[in-house]
């Protein structure tokens, strides 16, 4: 979310200074709220309308018959503040669950804006400690139904969330409050759609305040060489913008990564006696790294790494720390190989997360050979290091990340899809009515109109016996057919069709000569009709003998 979204509490400089005076609020409201139950589990269990059916019987009507939207705020925010007074902490926690509770029915009962409910919540985190605060957030989080529903982070209420909940996150501690914030940070993911401009960062920007900071020297030893390569993995743009890093940005890597295959075989898992993670840095340590001891320079300091020297060869031999580099060079590795001069740019209208392609070839073929080696690891290397679920886990990661920046290419689209109108619902259920009624029988009883056809042949034995399913056709059979066959060859004119009569004549010739031979009959006609089936039985051919000499066999 967007931690700079703009203040906007519409409140006068009278209003502001008759919040902080001691006076109760106007008798109504205060009678209202004081007069409903106070209930231990008011942090989780939201109060209903059907609570207040009493009270609506009585002097609920009356005011808000008579309260306007600004009274009710400023009548509301009064008694809030005389409420954070009270000193026994449960009375106090009780009360103001019951007025803000109050407002939420008064808003679903159309009485007032949803934005008055947020604003007593602001004033009250503002004014109460980080412990708690955190104390009471489980009163929000089991109203996020209420609180989140339907919001707009261009508009209010919805900024009005964004902007509170970003004040209290810069309140706390990013090292002792780290789970108090990521409860906020998943409260507002899940108040606001994927789509929510001030949560998807659509310009691209890296977190360059993502500072490494580690002892100084010449910056030639390997230590030095090692940690300089956070600056680039926490703004990997700075190589695209000045080419003239990337010699040695590839220099540097690929010392790191030599140096990080000589200590794979170094120690495993079982034997690490100690995490470097876990390792408190003695107070010269502490400074020589530029950790910063006091309290009030948290703000500007998160202990991602420790970078002393003295720790350096045993980060080293930590399996876990090695991985850790693995994974942010792979990632680095694929972004830059999305950058390679020469290469089409991807379709897309968002310009701002279009960088400029200036990655060298040659740097190419190094950054793919590095992002091969880990995810598909040498058999000489450590399994402890690298292994298959590791190097499937990086590729998972980098996959869902492809969809997202395909996603941000093309503005954020947002994944609701509008309303269905309720003409289409309906005539949706008339065609379900439709077809669930008795169908028209399909006109082919067995699907298709070859099975039909074919399920309508007689079978049997009696068909089986019939001689014409097995007899051989004679040679006046074959005879008359190529006749047929010599009147359509005269009248065609197309070659294809000519062609394969003339086969079809050639090959029923043949097969009539053998089936007179195969009826018994010899004859000699070889020499004078040149084994011509046509000149055999065509008893009409005048250039030919009359009579053949048959003779049954």
């Amino acid at each position: 979310m967007d931690l700079d979204a703009p203040l906007e509490k519409a409140s006068s400089s009278s209003e502001a200074q008759s919040l902080f005076m001691p006076t109760s609020a106007s008798p109504p409201l205060a009678d209202i709220v004081n007069a409903i139950t106070l209930r231990p589990a008011a942090l989780t269990i939201p109060l209903e309308p059907s609570d207040l059916r009493d009270l609506f019987n009585g002097f609920i009507s009356e005011f808000t018959a008579t309260a306007t939207a600004q009274s009710l705020e400023l009548d509301g925010k009064k008694l809030l503040y005389s409420y954070a007074t009270i000193e026994d902490d449960a009375e106090r926690v009780q009360r103001v669950c019951n007025l803000i509770d109050f407002a939420l029915i008064l808003y679903e009962l159309g009485h007032c804006e949803l934005r008055v409910a947020h604003e007593f919540i602001e004033d009250l985190l503002d004014i109460q400690t980080i412990d708690w605060c955190q104390s009471f957030w489980p009163y929000i989080s089991h109203r996020e139904d209420r609180l989140a529903n339907n919001l707009d982070g261009q508009k209010r209420p919805g900024r009005d969330l964004i902007r509170y909940c970003n004040a209290l996150l810069r309140r706390l501690s990013k090292t002792q409050n780290s789970s108090f914030a990521g409860k906020i940070l998943m409260f507002l993911a899940n108040a606001f759609p994927l789509s929510e401009r001030s949560g998807i960062n659509p310009r691209g920007e890296f977190d360059t305040d993502n500072i490494t900071v580690w002892e100084t020297d010449d910056g030639e030893s390997l230590h030095s060489r090692f940690w300089s390569l956070q600056r680039v993995f926490a703004d990997p743009t700075t190589l695209l913008i000045k080419p003239d890093l990337q010699l040695v940005f590839r220099d540097t890597l690929k010392t790191v990564m030599d140096e990080l295959r000589i200590h794979a075989s170094v120690g495993t898992t079982n034997e690490r006696t100690k995490s470097p993670a876990s390792v408190v840095p003695t107070p010269a340590e502490t400074s020589a790294v530029g950790t910063p001891a006091e309290p009030e320079d948290e703000a500007t300091f998160v202990p991602k790494w420790l970078t002393s020297k003295s720790l350096f060869e045993l980060q080293l031999r930590d399996p876990l720390f090695r991985r850790a580099i693995y994974a942010q060079t792979f990632f680095i590795c694929d972004f830059l190989l999305g950058h390679v001069v020469d290469t089409p740019s991807p379709p897309g209208t968002n310009k701002s997360v279009m960088y400029p392609r200036t990655i060298t070839t040659d740097l190419a073929k190094f950054l793919k050979a590095t992002q091969d080696t880990i995810s598909r690891p040498p058999s000489t290397w450590a399994a402890v290091d690298l292994e298959p679920a590791f190097a499937r886990s990086l590729k998972s990661v980098v996959a869902r990340d492809s969809n997202w920046q395909t996603w941000k290419l093309n503005n954020s689209p947002s994944f609701e899809k509008p309303v269905v109108p309720a003409s289409e619902i309906e005539d949706a259920k008339k065609e379900i009515d439709s077809r669930r009624g008795t169908k028209r029988a399909y006109r082919f009883n067995m699907g298709t109109p070859a099975l039909s056809r074919l399920s309508n042949t007689p079978t049997g034995i009696d068909l089986l016996r019939n001689k014409q399913r097995y007899a051989i056709p004679g040679p006046v059979e074959y005879y008359e057919k190529i006749r047929e066959m010599r009147d359509v060859l005269l009248d065609s004119s197309d070659p294809e069709l000519a062609r394969e009569t003339k086969e079809g004549i050639a090959s029923k010739e043949w097969r009539g000569l053998r089936a007179a031979r195969a009826q018994g009959t010899r004859y000699e006609f070889a020499r004078y009709f040149k084994r011509s089936l046509e000149a055999l039985l065509d008893a009409e051919n005048e250039n030919e003998p009359k009579k053949i000499k048959l003779e049954n066999a």
